[in-house]
């Protein structure tokens, strides 16, 4: 009986926490699948009679201070992430396949040390959900002004310049300057193949380098775009080439951010 009437009162108190914590989450909804998954399981936790009595309590209150107070948050504000790829042979639509830890700008609050990787297929930021490592959400792209990973910084190009462009998306910073930008777009290309009654994805990834100078943007991903944008300094920029042969070709992101930085020091 005094059971009977302690289950009854615990689940009273629960009652009064998930509606108070449900009315929070009505002001601000964030991921709605997530939500209705996690509201869902919490009451069938008020169906079961098979608690210790001392440590029931705590322990839902953890569990609801910890889940409907993460999902809360802006950054959880997304959509469920789906890897719906069968890969051929180990590549893959991400920077980074796995999780790894990172930090994020998002609706206008900085988030540091939390697990994302970046999606370079489809460009799209994922942000692992209670560092769960197979379940993601994606973020909203223009609410993400930046991001680092990797010792990487990626910026929202469409936040940070509002000028009229041709380009758009997530970009690596590589170089900022006094009078000229670097960055650069990772993106992939999938093919797909049947093999037998298997459908699989092939990814290969691409670079596309974009210089800013006088509020606009210029592709320059070979020597002759560079020569174009750069008339003045033709003769230097040959002879940078010829010097850095070897540079070029095992390590081309940071040849160019280096050129790049040749260039603005001799404007």
């Amino acid at each position: 009986m005094r059971k009977d009437i302690t289950r009854s009162k615990l689940k009273t108190i629960l009652f009064i926490n998930i509606s108070f914590k449900l009315k929070l989450y009505c002001k601000n909804p964030p991921l709605k699948i997530t939500n209705y998954a996690t509201v869902l399981f919490i009451l069938l936790l008020l169906s079961i009679n098979s608690f210790s009595q001392t440590n029931e309590k705590k322990e839902i209150s953890n569990y609801l201070d910890k889940t409907i107070g993460e999902e809360i948050l802006n950054i959880n504000n997304g959509k469920i992430h789906l890897d719906p790829y069968n890969l051929k042979n180990g590549n893959t639509n991400y920077l980074n396949k796995n999780f790894v830890n990172g930090s994020v700008f998002y609706d206008n609050q900085l988030y540091e040390n939390i697990l994302i990787k970046y999606d370079i297929y489809k460009d799209q930021l994922v942000k692992s959900f209670e560092n769960n490592s197979a379940f993601g959400i994606t973020l909203i792209n223009k609410k993400t002004d930046y991001f680092l990973i990797e010792n990487r910084r990626f910026i929202n190009i469409d936040n940070k310049y509002k000028f009229p462009k041709v380009i758009t998306g997530f970009f690596e910073e590589k170089y900022l300057g006094k009078n000229i930008s670097l960055y650069i777009k990772h993106f992939k290309t999938a093919k797909e193949t049947i093999i037998e009654t298997t459908l699989y994805t092939e990814f290969k990834e691409y670079s596309d380098y974009q210089l800013l100078y006088n509020s606009k943007f210029i592709a320059v991903n070979t020597q002759k775009e560079i020569l174009t944008a750069f008339p003045q300094l033709k003769k230097e920029i040959k002879e940078y080439y010829k010097k850095n042969k070897i540079p070029e070709e095992t390590n081309p992101y940071q040849f160019k951010a280096d050129l790049i930085k040749f260039i603005d020091n001799n404007l």
